[in-house]
């Protein structure tokens, strides 16, 4: 069983460039928090926060995305207090109020959290609460808690689920002498257990930044696939000259997911779902009593049913098959004028065979407001954008199997191929997904212009960050230009560290670990 590694050495989580300062910061940390609790932390949870290469609000739809885990983190640091069962909880940025509960019984679901109050101690509370329901452990230990972070907020970059994973993480090692030792949870089944937690602050996400957060390995991008289970494949990029790097430039335009939802995620994945289930009416498929269907789940059971045979055929070409046809049962089932503009809600519901209250008890489990649903729309980016995460992982297995057999792989038409699916995609997240904003528009062709091989929006956009393929020798005049005309233009008066953490190239990181060493 896979568990979440202990570390004594923080060095394995940073590339060279950036060790040194992160190990000022782990210093600061365990200094801060003896200075706070009279104590020396026990030990630092760690996560960190990710950027989707490619494959956008296509995870709750049970498809597979190609993130990689970035070396902006969230910390925790922790000391137990086996005498007490209350949490004190702090926040290493003065801005954020500290928080001290003791929790409830287990029926009581041990804290209190209001989706409609969008403090930071929820992102913990969630995490504390998830480990404490689904390991079972009904009268944990006290907590001392210290936390750090450097993934920004609202930038796409999965701030909320790192806090969430860390907090599941450390809550778990401060709890550990309360649990069994073949009742402890591997590695996977905590990125589980954050996924569900996550849903208590009121965001129904799919499970990819959790499960990239959780489960990275170093050097290497991850495909993370959902259905039937969750199992992640590291991706690896061959050895090109130059290499291959990946620049991140965040809009300065806040997205907070548990703000925004009902207008924006909660109601994607509503209309996402809504979709899934009119397409299995359509297409004779049997939809099970709960109503739980997604788009993936329509995919294998047509292709089950018609009886989809692959011999001959890689298992991408044999998927990007699937999706194609899948795009042309789009186009024949929400390929009317009427439904590409959109419908209400009531006929909705009705193409779903369900009365409205019917439909809000199965698919509405958290807040959305609409007049307008977009099924055609949803359903079209979503097949489109799992074949172009197809294509991406593909491309770089096909290089990695072409460097094992010692042939140079040449850098330039890998990066057009990778490069085209990445614009390719910020194209549909504009027009069919309408999730990018004005600003992430002019960054991403700014980014091309500079000499991205593509760009395109990361996370459930609306603001947040831009992705970028970069030449790593072109990195730094790259960064230089995007510095000068778009941060010059729209936030002439930040300082050069805050343009530093604006826009910055990253290596990909390991995933979650507790440090156990001592500063």
């Amino acid at each position: 069983m896979s568990t979440i590694p202990e570390i004594t050495d923080i060095d394995v989580l940073y590339s060279a460039p950036k060790l040194a300062s992160a190990r000022l910061r782990w210093t600061q940390l365990s200094i801060a928090f003896e200075q706070l609790y009279g104590r020396v932390p026990e030990f630092i949870a760690r996560s960190p926060g990710r950027v989707n290469l490619i494959g956008e609000h296509i995870d709750y739809a049970g498809f597979g995305v190609l993130p990689m885990a970035i070396e902006d983190d969230c910390l925790i640091a922790i000391a137990r207090n086996p005498d007490s069962s209350s949490v004190r909880l702090a926040n290493s940025n003065p801005e954020y109020p500290a928080l001290e509960f003791t929790p409830h019984s287990a029926d009581k679901g041990f804290v209190d959290i209001n989706p409609e109050q969008h403090v930071w101690s929820n992102y913990f509370l969630a995490g504390y609460r998830g480990v404490l329901e689904d390991v079972g452990i009904k009268n944990p230990h006290g907590m001392l808690a210290l936390m750090s972070g450097t993934v920004p907020t609202g930038a796409g970059l999965s701030s909320s689920s790192a806090f969430v994973c860390c907090a599941v993480n450390a809550t778990l090692q401060a709890q550990k002498s309360l649990v069994p030792a073949e009742k402890l949870p591997s590695a996977h089944e905590l990125a589980v257990i954050s996924i569900r937690a996550e849903r208590h602050v009121g965001t129904m996400g799919g499970g990819m930044d959790q499960a990239c957060s959780i489960l990275s390995k170093p050097k290497s991008a991850v495909f993370i696939e959902f259905h039937p289970v969750l199992k992640v494949t590291p991706v690896f990029f061959p050895v090109t000259i130059p290499p291959i790097a990946f620049v991140i430039t965040n809009t300065l335009v806040t997205s907070d997911k548990a703000v925004t939802a009902p207008v924006r995620y909660n109601l994607r994945v509503v209309e996402t779902r809504g979709a899934a289930r009119i397409l299995a009416r359509e297409l004779g498929l049997t939809v099970p009593a709960s109503g739980k269907i997604h788009l993936k789940q329509v995919l294998d059971a047509h292709f089950d049913k018609i009886g989809f045979h692959h011999e001959g055929k890689s298992e991408a070409e044999a998927d990007i098959e699937k999706l194609i046809e899948m795009g042309k049962v789009v186009e024949r089932v929400f390929g009317t004028a009427e439904i590409k503009q959109g419908v209400d809600y009531k006929t909705m519901c009705e193409m779903a065979g369900l009365g409205e209250e019917e439909f809000r008890k199965m698919y509405i489990q958290q807040p959305i407001r609409a007049e307008t649903f977009h099924l055609y729309r949803r359903a079209k980016h979503v097949f489109s954008e799992e074949k172009r995460v197809v294509q991406f992982r593909d491309t770089c297995e096909k290089a990695m199997s072409q460097e094992e057999a010692g042939v140079q792989v040449d850098a330039k038409s890998l990066f057009v191929k990778l490069g085209g699916l990445m614009d390719a995609s910020q194209t549909s997240c504009h027009n069919l997904f309408d999730c990018s904003c004005d600003e992430l528009e002019e960054l991403t062709t700014l980014a091309r212009s500079a000499g991205a091989y593509g760009s395109r929006l990361t996370g459930a956009g609306w603001g947040g960050a831009a992705v970028s393929l970069v030449a790593e020798d072109k990195v730094p005049e790259f960064i230089a230009r995007i510095k000068k005309e778009f941060y010059g233009k729209h936030h002439p008066h930040l300082t050069p560290e805050q343009l530093d953490a604006a826009v910055f190239a990253s290596a990909p990181s390991s995933g979650a670990a507790t440090f156990v060493g001592h500063f």
